[in-house]
């Protein structure tokens, strides 16, 4: 209602994402757009000892990749080729050609280094800037790498943060080939993943032959399962790019799907799910029998419950964010992506215990106003995200909110509740309604009391009908008048699980 969204405004600022437009370095004639963050912005926000490599991690879960104090995903407009690849280590099979490739390299040493200063040292330098300028001299705007730029590259690539190693491989002391490698911790401290964020090699000949590029995924996905070390984080795949589609050949593997690992022997049945999310994104279709898993929330920063981060809201994540107890929620104007929250505590108002005041009560025995329910949702979202909210600049009802909550009204879950005053739309409210829970989203008042009588009006109605529970999601005085109270995130999953699917006994707008 006209509620958390004014409290939450505060807590936005500790989710530092913004977007971030340049040129696309794997298809040059297109621009790009990335959301980053930065573990320096991450460590003002929060209180936690390891919150960068908290963070990192979840992240890294969610498609993020890292170069130096950045954290980022592509999020490119009509383009979604930079597909993040991951491999779930304990059901990795080398293919015979891999194994050969094992053999070939039976000689080399693989020494683990830790230590800043040896990041770039001379024969790195010089690996580098030969490696560099061999592989890009055909690209539009070479420009060939001096000593000084190798070490600054190597410098950018190798810090930023603590938690990278190196792995330098060698023949008989010779370096052919360097892995610049991030670990992955959870909040235990413990290392969950290896995410490779580089990897450069000698151009001679001999290494070439070697095939010490893929030697390096191959041993660095052993080294994982070695160390108990579930997952290999690969970077990103990119089908119609020839220097990056060549990941998928390392299986099972897993590809980040629309926020959500699908794993290859699903996608190898049906291929087809690659090229759909390639080059047909459908927002508007709805699918009520699919129901997609959110991830468990993880707390990403001190004060928010996170899911998911996404770029967009399409009608299916919608739908199944309310069938789980999740809500999008971020400042489209502050340059944020969505945010996938499910709170820790959630605000509802058990129906039998909804408490109406006397003054209104005795407000509606002469009430001026009129009510309607869905005749302007579009009006009354406009207005909601025009209200001027105490302690709030601005509206976090952007134009992505607006469009994804219309089409769900325009499937049939989102609906309005308007109060006129002679012709004149002066107050109301919308919200989601699955099964018999009805969860507010957003409020406006123009006139004294015309929003607060129709929520008490609707909220009688919707008793009557057989409604069950109101969520007002987070705290509010507004909420609380009406007997609105916190509940823990255990207790409100296994309300909605009892009444998601229990349909009201009879219309709301026949009892309005």
């Amino acid at each position: 209602m006209a509620k958390k969204k004014s409290e939450k405004k505060e807590a936005s600022h500790g989710i530092p994402m913004m977007y971030q437009t340049g040129e696309c370095g794997y298809f040059p004639e297109q621009k790009a757009i990335t959301v980053i963050t930065r573990f320096d912005w991450i460590e003002e926000e929060s209180e936690s000892l390891f919150s960068d490599c908290i963070v990192y991690n979840e992240l890294a879960q969610q498609g993020f990749r890292r170069y130096n104090d950045i954290l980022y995903s592509n999020v490119c407009e009509n383009c979604r080729e930079c597909i993040p690849i991951r491999i779930p280590v304990r059901a990795f099979e080398p293919s015979k050609s891999q194994r050969r490739i094992v053999n070939k390299n039976s000689d080399v040493e693989v020494v683990t280094v830790y230590e800043n200063e040896r990041f770039y040292t001379e024969e790195k330098i010089q690996m580098f800037r030969e490696y560099y300028n061999r592989h890009n001299k055909d690209s539009k705007d070479y420009k060939a790498r001096t000593r000084q730029d190798a070490l600054e590259e190597l410098k950018e690539m190798n810090s930023g943060y603590g938690g990278t190693l190196n792995l330098e491989y060698r023949v008989e002391g010779k370096l052919i080939g360097v892995s610049v490698i991030d670990l992955l911790f959870n909040s235990k401290g413990r290392i969950i993943g290896l995410s490779s964020n580089y990897f450069y090699y000698d151009t001679a000949p001999e290494t070439l032959k070697r095939s010490i590029g893929v030697y390096s995924v191959l041993y660095e996905i052993e080294y994982c399962l070695a160390n108990g070390i579930p997952y290999y984080y690969l970077g990103l795949y990119l089908p119609h790019c020839r220097k990056m589609n060549y990941k998928i050949n390392y299986k099972p593997y897993e590809l980040f799907l629309d926020g959500f690992w699908t794993d290859s022997i699903g996608l190898e049945m049906c291929p087809e799910v690659v090229e759909n999310y390639l080059f047909v994104k459908n927002d508007e279709a709805l699918d009520p029998s699919v129901v997609l898993k959110f991830p468990e929330p993880k707390i990403l920063y001190d004060i928010e419950d996170i899911c998911l981060v996404t770029s967009t809201i399409s009608l299916q994540y919608l739908y199944s964010a309310y069938m789980q107890g999740v809500f999008p929620w971020f400042n489209e104007f502050d340059a944020q992506p969505v945010l996938w929250q499910s709170p820790e505590e959630r605000f509802v108002i058990p129906i039998e215990e909804l408490h109406v005041s006397k003054s209104t009560k005795k407000f509606l025995k002469h009430n001026p106003y009129t009510y309607t329910m869905d005749k302007a949702f579009p009006d009354v979202i406009r207005l909601c995200s025009e209200q001027k909210r105490e302690g709030q600049n601005g509206s976090w009802i952007g134009p992505k909110i607006i469009k994804a909550y219309t089409l769900f009204h325009e499937a049939g879950y989102v609906h309005s509740f308007e109060v006129w005053h002679e012709d004149k739309l002066v107050g109301g409210f919308y919200g989601v309604l699955i099964g018999s829970i009805f969860c507010g989203e957003s409020m406006f008042t123009i006139e004294p009391n015309s929003s607060k009588s129709a929520f008490v009006l609707f909220a009688q109605a919707f008793k009557a009908a057989g409604g069950k529970l109101i969520d007002c999601q987070s705290y509010t005085n507004n909420m609380a008048r009406y007997g609105a109270k916190n509940i823990s995130r255990k207790e409100y999953l296994t309300l909605l699980e009892k009444y998601k699917n229990t349909p009201l006994a009879h219309p709301i707008q026949d009892l309005l």
